[in-house]
């Protein structure tokens, strides 16, 4: 499929020479929806990928990389600065905020998108007491396990396990990996309870998610991951359909991940393997790269009860 090949030549971390025959428009616009035209502009500009480009497709995605650099700059600041009122209260900063400068080489790769971190519940009143100077509680969702912060610029979303409205999950704090950079007792996840919380992620919104929140999974593939206890855990929290939905997925995507993806797919029966893959196979339908968001119905397929 050309479209897909053009995509990952533009979105890998050593692109290739040339961009592979494509329809340029098209390109920009699957670009532009799911995420990556700020990493896809960085290599056209800095690589021998974008030689010979036209300069309209170049500043369809400058403008893009620009904008992205701008608006990450201002969610992390907002986001150090108001973990930095807490310093007693551990917390873990979740997805993209902890991506940004572990997986990925340059900032702008990666959007921050929507700020998230992880909370014990019980500290939750003492965080809002903390920084209520920073942030407001603006509302709670998911019968209370998830709670939503803003100070009008930026919004922080406060979860207690590895994904939004799932189980309180203590391993998620004690394996947890000091990010001093965001404050005394910011943490990001292990490596492990990264994948895992991008496994979730995908899950509730049935496999059908912006195609750069699987760079996040491909590169988080190439950490030294214990598979073992990656397997043990997903299924501890109801997510062993959702670790081989997406193992084999990412597979479709980055061929050059599926060894790593392999190691950790569990076995499951016989008929959830037949569901599963039936998602699996509906999200790598070449359409697919023009729809980003999943259905509740996929969600409940994929999410173990």
């Amino acid at each position: 499929m050309a479209l897909l090949d053009a995509v990952r030549a533009v979105t890998s971390f050593d692109p290739p020479p040339t961009l592979p025959e494509c329809d340029l428009e098209q390109l920009v616009h699957v670009l532009t929806a799911h995420g990556l035209a700020p990493l896809a502009s960085y290599q056209v500009e800095h690589t021998r990928l974008g030689a010979g480009l036209p300069a309209t497709f170049r500043e369809a995605l400058l403008g893009q990389y620009q904008g992205v650099v701008n608006d990450n700059v201002l969610k992390l600041v907002g986001l150090r600065g108001s973990l930095r009122a807490a310093p007693d209260v551990p917390v873990i900063v979740l997805e993209a905020a902890a991506y940004v400068d572990w997986l990925y080489p340059h900032m702008a790769f990666r959007p921050v998108g929507d700020l998230r971190i992880a909370l014990r519940g019980a500290d939750a009143e003492r965080f809002a007491t903390a920084v209520k100077d920073q942030l407001q509680l603006a509302r709670t969702e998911q019968g209370g396990r998830v709670a939503v912060f803003t100070d009008g610029r930026i919004t922080v979303t406060a979860q207690e396990g590895l994904w939004p409205g799932g189980p309180p999950d203590e391993p998620l704090f004690e394996r947890r990996v000091p990010y001093r950079a965001f404050g005394p007792s910011v943490a990001r996840p292990s490596p492990e309870d990264a994948f895992l919380c991008a496994v979730g992620d995908q899950a509730i919104q049935g496999l059908l998610t912006p195609l750069i929140t699987w760079i996040d999974v491909r590169e988080l593939l190439r950490l030294p991951l214990d598979a073992d206890g990656v397997r043990a855990r997903a299924a501890a929290v109801g997510l062993s359909r959702a670790l081989y939905g997406v193992s084999r997925l990412v597979a479709h995507f980055f061929p050059e991940v599926a060894p790593a993806a392999e190691r950790l797919r569990p076995a499951l029966a016989a008929a959830e393997r037949a569901a599963i893959d039936r998602v699996v196979e509906a999200a790598q339908d070449p359409a697919r790269l023009r729809h980003v968001r999943g259905t509740e119905e996929l969600a409940r397929l994929v999410v173990a009860p």
